[in-house]
């Protein structure tokens, strides 16, 4: 999950209740999250995150996501 609010918390909490509403629906959630707190100033002008720790998670969640991605389509293969 990722998610992005201007205060310091929303992301957290919006991420939080997400995962509930997604997990009674049944969906697959990766285990992994990147809350970004102060989006608005979290970004430079050509999108990228200017934290480092952020850009790392990021990093980190795209190579979980293809992994699973990739684990996903050799099992149905």
């Amino acid at each position: 999950m990722i998610g992005a609010s201007t205060g310091l918390f929303g992301a957290v909490w919006a991420q939080a209740e997400t995962r509930k509403v997604l997990g009674v629906i049944g969906a697959d959630v990766v285990d992994h999250e990147l809350p970004v707190d102060q989006a608005d100033s979290a970004f430079a002008d050509d999108g990228r995150l200017t934290n480092d720790e952020h850009h790392a998670a990021l990093t980190h969640l795209v190579e979980v996501l293809a992994a699973q991605a990739g684990a996903r389509e050799a099992a149905a293969a």
